[in-house]
């Protein structure tokens, strides 16, 4: 077998070269082509694994706006306590110094109808149960 004559000029060379060129800027412009297909399609594994992400700080965004609600619904429920800890306090302390002077009947009633329509108002007691 003998080989077959080739001219290799330095043009034909260079032709080769450009051809292969031209085939491997086909293939990238393809690659990228397919790339931004996946990414519009949603078809993209990187989307799929952002999209979990995105549901999971949305579920952690949720959770959190319950818990901040929970807690300053929390707070007003201590408010409220402290307010009516106060009121009793006061109440106490009336009774007991009436207790130790025997005196300030007027104060004392005032301070039972404040207390009575604490009972009633707030607290929903039965104003039958407080005669």
């Amino acid at each position: 077998m003998s080989m077959p004559n080739v001219d290799l000029n330095g043009q034909s060379v260079l032709i080769t070269l450009a051809v292969i060129l031209i085939v491997l800027e086909a293939i990238s412009a393809i690659s990228k082509g397919i790339d931004a297909w996946k990414k519009l399609t949603g078809k993209d594994s990187r989307t799929a694994e952002v999209q979990k992400i995105n549901d999971r700080l949305d579920a952690l965004e949720d959770w959190q706006g319950k818990t901040e609600a929970r807690l300053e619904q929390g707070n007003k429920r201590f408010d409220e306590g402290s307010k009516d800890t106060t009121e009793i306090l006061i109440a106490l302390r009336s009774i007991i110094k009436h207790l130790q002077s025997g005196n300030d009947h007027d104060k004392l009633q005032e301070t039972d109808d404040k207390l009575y329509n604490y009972l009633v108002t707030k607290r929903g007691v039965n104003p039958e149960s407080l005669k």
